[in-house]
């Protein structure tokens, strides 16, 4: 699994199959536009192996601060 932290949200849409991103200030807002949000973490953990598992995102917009 590649490192996608501080990454666009975009970048696991180009690398991956599929991934879910979830906003990480718990507020349930649509990601709409990839591109304006980055990933604050992941799971699975970077480095580990994909064996067809889901990928989750918990990611803010860039001018937001990772919780």
């Amino acid at each position: 699994m590649p490192d996608f932290r501080v990454k666009s949200a975009q970048a696991p849409r180009q690398a991956l199959d599929s991934s879910t991103a979830n906003d990480a200030t718990g507020a349930s807002r649509w990601v709409l536009m990839e591109s304006n949000w980055q990933v604050c973490k992941q799971k699975p953990a970077a480095g580990a192996k994909l064996n067809g598992q889901p990928v989750t995102l918990d990611v803010v917009k860039f001018e937001e601060h990772c919780p």
